[in-house]
């Protein structure tokens, strides 16, 4: 890929990363276990020791939060 390329993309994971950084805690792990280490909603229930549906809620709740902030910082 091109240097343009290359600096568009690390431009974007940096504010990818800002914005992950400002998310409630309880989001961001969320969001982690799903999105990095690709688990299961269940998987995520059993580690954080709550219910799928709040998972679910985590994650969404996240995911707007995460995609608010983003387009702020673009």
């Amino acid at each position: 890929s091109s240097p343009e390329a290359e600096a568009i993309s690390s431009e974007r994971e940096r504010c990818i990363m800002r914005a992950l950084g400002e998310i409630k805690e309880e989001y961001r792990i969320a969001l982690m276990l799903r999105e990095i280490e690709e688990l299961s909603y269940e998987e995520i229930a059993e580690t954080l020791s709550i219910s799928i549906g709040t998972v679910k809620s985590r994650i969404a709740r996240g995911r707007e939060d995460l995609r608010r902030r983003v387009k702020a910082l673009i």
